[in-house]
């Protein structure tokens, strides 16, 4: 985290001044006195760095961090399938300082298998800042081209491990979709912490292909060290263009796992209040022309949608995914 004297004193001046607007009157609303925010935050990624939710929050949230005249700190949180730095946002004091993201139906997943011993849906939504696809990733010199030709590879014995995020998360659990819809048979799944290591991971050698973000796996892609292989989602993407989903090639669609939705939360028992001024300030952050000329560079999409819409997407996956996926079996491997 980073000092700033400008910052500080313009949250004084800000402080002392008649609010015309209604993101300034959102700004010095407390419910308990004093502008809000008034001191550092810190915002929660339950992933590695390098992967896609982290490479997301190192540019949005200090675009947030202006708009709210304050620094907020990005603290990585990993483990149990992003479930360790997602209970640590529930049950973080209320007071507004601390909130996170995570990117239904992922986490919900997550928590659906693993059952753990809070609620996850006691969580405040605050807003969601875009949408992305998940995507099957091989070492160019495997050639690998397209879903049926990767189904091929595993049939014929040529490939026997496939790689993604932590077991009982979103990439092990479409992987499994995969296994019954495409025939995908792999012999082993290997679960990572995040997108970077399992990136890494299939850049090494140590496994053939691995599934992840398209934005995660942008930088691999550039320099050459991977290619993708399949957008697992029927809409394609917006960073690999000219890659084929598996519609493209006639196969099912998986767009329920395929592409997440991204959120941010903030913990149980946050004031409605805090919730609307940082909701405010991801939607003016949005806007700025650094977020929005990095996601034209990019191809990382940034889309606002408000806390009805991040509330939206994380009750539908609670009710959807259950529906659609046998858990149990998750669960037991």
């Amino acid at each position: 985290m980073t000092g700033n004297k400008n910052r500080v004193s313009r949250r004084q001046f800000i402080a002392g001044t008649v609010a015309s607007s209604a993101l300034l009157a959102g700004c010095t609303s407390s419910g308990g006195g004093g502008s809000y925010p008034s001191k550092d935050m810190t915002y929660i990624v339950p992933f590695s760095q390098g992967g896609g939710t982290d490479t997301y929050a190192r540019k949005v949230v200090p675009a947030i961090g202006d708009e709210l005249d304050t620094d907020i700190a990005i603290e990585n949180v990993p483990g149990a399938a992003s479930l360790k730095g997602t209970g640590e946002i529930l049950r973080e004091k209320s007071d507004g300082y601390t909130f996170g993201g995570f990117n239904p139906p992922s986490t919900p997943i997550s928590y659906l298998v693993h059952d753990p011993s809070w609620d996850i849906t006691n969580l405040v939504p605050v807003a969601t800042y875009a949408r992305t696809p998940y995507a099957i990733f091989a070492r160019p010199d495997l050639k690998i081209e397209g879903m049926k030709d990767l189904t091929k590879r595993y049939k014929n014995g040529d490939l026997s491990k496939f790689a993604g995020l932590a077991r009982g998360g979103i990439v092990h659990v479409a992987a499994n979709v995969m296994k019954a819809e495409y025939d995908l048979q792999y012999q082993k799944y290997i679960g990572y912490d995040g997108g970077g290591p399992a990136i890494k991971a299939a850049i090494s050698g140590e496994v053939p292909v691995v599934a992840t973000t398209d934005t995660a796996a942008m930088s691999a892609v550039e320099s050459g060290d991977l290619e993708p292989v399949a957008i697992l989602s029927s809409e394609g993407s917006n960073v690999f263009k000219d890659a084929p989903s598996p519609s493209d090639e006639g196969l099912p669609s998986i767009d329920y796992i395929g592409q997440l939705t991204r959120c941010m939360f903030l913990p149980k028992g946050t004031e409605t209040e805090k919730r609307d001024t940082l909701e405010e300030g991801v939607k003016s952050a949005l806007k700025k022309d650094s977020v929005q000329q990095w996601s034209e560079k990019t191809g990382n999409i940034v889309e606002f949608g408000g806390h009805e819409k991040a509330k939206k997407a994380l009750n539908d996956s609670i009710e959807t995914i259950p529906k659609k996926v046998d858990l149990d079996k998750i669960a037991n491997e």
